[in-house]
């Protein structure tokens, strides 16, 4: 698996998660266990939603434990600060439009764009990487290229 880029705070957010998960995890062993000694299984809904619960929390807690494993965290993460790289927040004016907006460059779990976090992976952020402010840059949108200037790039 690649690597997955995300900030420290995200990063601990999911190990308290994944220890949550854990810890749930032995909670519903303990109902299940409890469910089944009340004897029919095939009518004991209690012993079903617990079943179906634990299957849940197997495939997320495994989830987490990937992404961790595979974990690089982007603060503090050392890159060229005079280019346009993960971490950095950028402000990019639409030529065409006319309109400014700014971003910070994040991992794709952590994107939100109505907050102001894109990810690299996306297609304005694709293009606006590696380029140093006062650049013009074209980005493959997908309703087809458009250009961009790097107004402003700086590193919080």
């Amino acid at each position: 698996m690649e690597k997955v880029y995300i900030s420290r705070k995200k990063y601990e957010s999911l190990v308290g998660e994944l220890k949550n998960l854990k810890e749930m995890k032995a909670q519903l062993s303990q109902e299940i266990g409890e469910a089944a000694a009340q004897g029919d299984l095939k009518e004991n809904a209690e012993y079903h939603a617990a079943k179906e619960k634990q299957a849940e929390t197997l495939i997320r807690i495994q989830e987490l434990e990937t992404t961790l494993r595979n974990a690089e965290i982007t603060d503090g993460l050392d890159v060229d600060h005079s280019e346009a790289r993960i971490g950095a927040t950028v402000t990019i004016k639409d030529l065409a439009a006319d309109l400014e907006f700014t971003y910070t460059l994040v991992g794709s779990m952590e994107s939100n764009p109505e907050k102001g976090l894109l990810s690299v992976k996306s297609p304005l952020a694709s293009g606006v990487l590696g380029h140093k402010e006062g650049d013009e840059f074209e980005a493959q949108l997908p309703k087809g290229p458009r250009k961009y200037k790097l107004v402003k790039l700086e590193y919080k």
